[in-house]
């Protein structure tokens, strides 16, 4: 965030950054929290994506609304407030004039209830109620609001084995109920092994696990 904008102010100019690391944290979190972004990677690098729901809105927000540049220029201008070399009422009144002129000039987007509420694909059917299961950003959830079943992208045990809960692994639970992991790696010992996922569910309808073995035992 500190170069945020650069591409689009002049060489000569003074650089302009968005908050401090602190603030910026809690804006991270906010954006996640409300499904505008969502993290991804491993334990040791971590990367922030857009999801579905973030790119729609970048798509139907007006361009002078996205534009970094004009954020850190507001930035700007309230330390100038601050140090009082600059009018706070003027500031203001250049916000309302840009404001009216959006709300005059803005085309709506078509298709823009779609885009921000997308259609999902079902993966395959419930295994406690046999509605459709769907996909969103942090798993995979029974499409009846009132059932309890949760495939977790962020999986304990799929951790401890050095795995993650992909799309493809939660289909293959759906469908057969169970999915075989190749190159497991035990968090504890650094051993690896082939296994076997098993998918129940208990009697409120929560995804329960065991791994089976080449030897067919259970753990």
């Amino acid at each position: 965030m500190e170069k945020a904008g650069a591409d689009e102010i002049p060489d000569d100019a003074e650089r302009k950054g968005l908050g401090t690391p602190a603030t910026r944290a809690g804006i991270i979190e906010k954006l996640v929290r409300i499904g505008f972004i969502e993290r991804r990677g491993d334990k040791k690098t971590k990367y922030l994506v857009p999801t579905h729901k973030g790119e729609a809105l970048i798509t139907i927000v007006p361009e002078a609304i996205q534009s970094a540049s004009l954020t850190a220029d507001w930035e700007q201008r309230l330390l100038e407030i601050e140090k009082d070399t600059y009018s706070g009422n003027q500031f203001m009144r250049e916000i309302d004039e840009m404001v009216s002129n959006l709300i005059d000039t803005y085309e709506i987007i078509q298709d823009a209830e779609v885009l921000m509420h997308p259609v999902y694909m079902p993966l395959g059917k419930c295994p406690h109620c046999g509605n459709d299961v769907i996909e969103k950003s942090k798993g995979f959830f029974c499409s009846d609001k009132d059932c309890k079943f949760t495939l977790w992208k962020e999986n304990r045990l799929f951790d401890s084995l050095s795995k993650k809960m992909t799309k493809q692994i939660a289909e293959q639970l759906l469908k057969n109920g169970k999915a075989k992991l190749k190159k497991c790696r035990s968090v504890k010992t650094g051993k690896t092994y082939d296994c076997t996922v098993v998918l129940s569910v208990n009697d409120v309808g929560q995804a329960q696990f065991n791994l089976e073995f080449g030897n067919h035992g259970k753990k």
